[in-house]
């Protein structure tokens, strides 16, 4: 099976192309300034380093969020359009899932820890089976990241760009001790997410591209538009 995959939820943007499990090509950026159109030039260099074209796919994969409020909003409704002109099927993947498999082979549990802004943290619990595969043991969640913590208990690892915004907080050792991923495995990649949907499918797979909704997670009291 022959996927495309699209992550856009960080500030680098990535998209790779897979054969199953096997990754035919991969490509990232990190250039801010093109942020409209870098996705649809990714997507076709990918596809023709991998000696595809797109109508050889057989699908797509995207990571919905939660993340970049604008990020997101490129990266579905650029797989949204390809899946619906194509006639093809999507598969939508949570971000912080793409996050975790970047420690898919840890030994301890492992808790997405990404900053929200405005004081908030997304967080997900996921636990290793002893190979590449993860386990989901709570649904994304946006909490304080003094309430995040607390549902990090009994030796987990520790992964996302919070460590940094909230460093003191777990510093100060308040509600237990965590191992913290190095900063080189906080961002969702592409690579990672076209494996997830490979193995995956088509648990989860929408016919209808037209029902890809990226995964917000704000607070009610939220002003998406100040964000």
């Amino acid at each position: 099976m022959k996927l495309l995959a699209a992550e856009t939820s960080s500030p680098v943007f990535s998209a790779a192309v897979c054969d199953g499990e096997r990754i035919l090509s991969s490509l990232k950026s990190d250039d801010p300034a093109r942020r409209s159109d870098l996705l649809a030039e990714m997507i076709q260099e990918a596809i023709r380093t991998a000696g595809l074209t797109l109508p050889e796919l057989d699908g797509f994969a995207v990571s919905i969020g939660p993340g970049s409020f604008t990020g997101l909003r490129v990266g579905v409704t650029t797989v949204k359009t390809l899946a619906w002109a194509l006639k093809k099927k999507v598969l939508p993947v949570s971000t912080l899932e793409v996050i975790a498999h970047n420690l898919g082979r840890s030994s301890t549990p492992i808790g997405v820890f990404l900053d929200a802004r405005k004081g908030k943290v997304y967080s997900a619990l996921f636990e290793p089976n002893g190979s590449d595969r993860l386990k989901r043991l709570s649904p994304d969640q946006l909490l304080p990241p003094e309430e995040a913590l607390k549902k990090f208990t009994g030796g987990v690892t520790l992964v996302g760009d919070g460590l940094r915004r909230y460093r003191d907080l777990l510093e100060s050792g308040s509600g237990g001790t965590w191992a913290l991923a190095p900063e080189s495995d906080w961002i969702p990649s592409a690579e990672n997410l076209c494996r997830i949907a490979a193995f995956g499918w088509p648990h989860g797979v929408l016919d209808d591209p037209h029902r890809l909704v990226p995964q917000y997670l704000y607070s009610k009291e939220s002003d998406i538009t100040g964000w």
